[in-house]
């Protein structure tokens, strides 16, 4: 498996680059930390170190490779010897298992950081019971994805926006398919009682795959099912209250996943997300792309896929222009495209990560003078367009054969 973050240090940090990511066992002050990466104040060097049975292990120390005012790009990939750690494309450094990594429930991020991405991808399934904290509670503009698969023996599954793990903990919003019943029932529990339930058609299958997207609005929940609008819950409790989103029950649960706007501490970052655009696709990016700005695609190639194109406009000019040829071969084409004409074409990837009848998640990141290209999580490829032509940046278009689940700017 592996972790993907995102995010920058902001350029008024007083401290230099104070904060720390633990992987730990349990939300408790004292639960073992297996890992624990925290930059040292003194802005030179980067310490990995374990807490186990209430002491800290020897650190291990690296240069640190995060900066004032600027963006990066985390992932942590979990192998069978310990965690390859990989800063804005280049390892970091490998550090040994001093805990086995199957005992981690809890993802803790600390400290002066604006936080813009925060993803898992990949290996096995996630256990259920699983419980996800959210820290800041749901805002409207927020959302979480999910992709998994229904067991063919399942007899349902439930997912709980709570205010906490506990069987006690308030539930603001209670999602729960029912395939003996063949339908999903809405409710909410407050102060130790269940309200009135509320119940819709059930859109799961047994032993099939699906994408599902619970929106926060100001008034309501909007969940979406593999594009389909499922229904809409008003709120009970205010969204603000959540803690935890927990799932119980038969599900294969393979990606989980925050959309849109967040709160990290006292900071708001705001972005505008889109659903299950139609495709060919042609936004407008709100304020232009800008400097440590991301976009984020996230989709599906059907079977009989022949290509898909990502365009970033600049007016009639190309800035970068991704072509994915599926059929009947499979590379990536980087151009771009400048008064009337085409650059020099670029298809030397050693392979193309985009696969038929497969979800892809695709992340642009612009940098002053290139654009990072990832694709879940890991990097693809850097791009250098013409000198000034990011700054000039308005639209993003997608064409081609390709089944749009969200584009976040």
């Amino acid at each position: 498996m592996s972790v993907y973050m995102q995010g920058s240090v902001p350029q008024h940090n007083r401290t230099w680059v104070n904060f720390q990511v633990e992987f730990a066992c349990g939300q408790h002050k004292g639960d073992d930390v297996p890992l624990c990466l925290r930059p040292h104040i003194n802005a030179e060097t980067v310490g990995f170190s374990t807490l186990q049975d209430g002491r800290w292990g020897k650190e291990e120390k690296h240069m640190n490779p995060f900066q004032k005012g600027e963006q990066f790009e985390v992932i942590f990939i979990v192998h069978d010897f310990g965690y390859q750690v990989l800063v804005n494309r280049k390892t970091l450094c490998n550090y040994r298992h001093r805990i086995p990594p199957q005992n981690i429930r809890v993802i803790s991020i600390d400290g002066d950081l604006e936080l813009q991405s925060l993803s898992m991808m990949g290996g096995p399934v996630l256990t259920l019971p699983y419980n996800q904290p959210v820290s800041g509670g749901f805002h409207p503009g927020m959302a979480i994805y999910v992709e998994g698969t229904v067991p063919k023996n399942a007899e349902g599954f439930r997912v709980d926006f709570a205010c906490g793990k506990s069987d006690e903990a308030d539930i603001l919003f209670h999602f729960n398919p029912r395939f003996g019943q063949g339908r999903v029932v809405l409710n909410t529990y407050q102060s130790g009682r269940w309200g009135n339930e509320q119940h819709h058609q059930m859109p799961f299958q047994k032993g099939k795959h699906f994408e599902a997207i619970f929106i926060v609005n100001e008034a309501e929940y909007q969940v979406l099912v593999n594009g389909n609008r499922l229904c809409s819950y008003k709120h009970r409790i205010t969204p603000q209250f959540l803690k935890f989103i927990n799932f119980f029950g038969n599900l294969q649960l393979q990606s989980l996943t925050m959309v849109g706007r967040q709160i990290e501490g006292n900071m708001l970052l705001t972005g505008s997300a889109f659903y299950y655009p139609t495709v060919p696709y042609t936004g407008n990016i709100p304020g232009g792309l800008r400097t440590n700005r991301t976009i984020t695609v996230r989709g599906f190639i059907p079977e009989n896929a022949t290509r898909f194109e990502i365009s970033l406009m600049a007016g009639k000019n190309i800035a970068l222009h991704l072509n994915s040829h599926m059929k009947p071969q499979r590379y990536v084409v980087r151009n771009y495209y400048l008064n009337g004409k085409w650059g020099a074409e670029k298809n030397d990837l050693p392979f193309n990560p985009f696969q038929f009848r497969q979800y892809f998640e695709i992340s642009i990141c612009c940098d002053r003078r290139k654009f990072k290209v990832y694709t879940s999580g890991r990097h693809l490829f850097n791009f250098v367009p013409p000198y000034g032509i990011i700054r000039l940046i308005r639209t993003l278009e997608i064409k081609g054969d390709v089944i749009l689940s969200y584009i976040k700017y």
